[in-house]
């Protein structure tokens, strides 16, 4: 298998792992509790969902029976972008590689410079 066969391969199973992800959630859900002055404790837990889309931040309560599964949407949100970064990456070497031949053929002819060519004379 060819360097770029195994490339190919590996970015169409990040794409599928990509496609396989169904629901998501930017952001981070966070545990919170609220003391209670009057009688010495804390109460909660209650669950918030964080973020920032379009340069805005969004907070959202979350019922404590659905931060499991909120939490689940947040992984799954981490997980794609990872995975998505991982797809820029694998395809920016696919370009590369692709590329290599003909790139390889036009700069073979450029005249390489000597390190003695760049050392400017000193003035007398």
């Amino acid at each position: 298998m060819s360097e770029l066969e195994h490339l190919l391969d590996k970015r169409a199973l990040v794409l599928d792992q990509m496609q396989a992800i169904d629901r998501l959630r930017r952001g981070s859900l966070s545990k919170q509790f609220f003391a209670s002055a009057a009688e010495d404790s804390q109460r909660g837990p209650y669950f918030v969902l964080q973020g920032f889309f379009h340069g805005k931040k969004f907070s959202q309560r979350i019922p404590a029976h659905q931060a499991d599964e909120v939490q689940q949407q947040v992984d799954n949100y981490r997980r794609f972008q990872q995975l998505a970064e991982d797809c820029v990456t694998l395809t920016d070497q696919i370009t590369r590689l692709e590329a290599a031949p003909a790139e390889s053929k036009k700069n073979s002819s450029l005249r390489r410079s000597s390190k003695s060519a760049l050392v400017k004379p000193k003035p007398s």
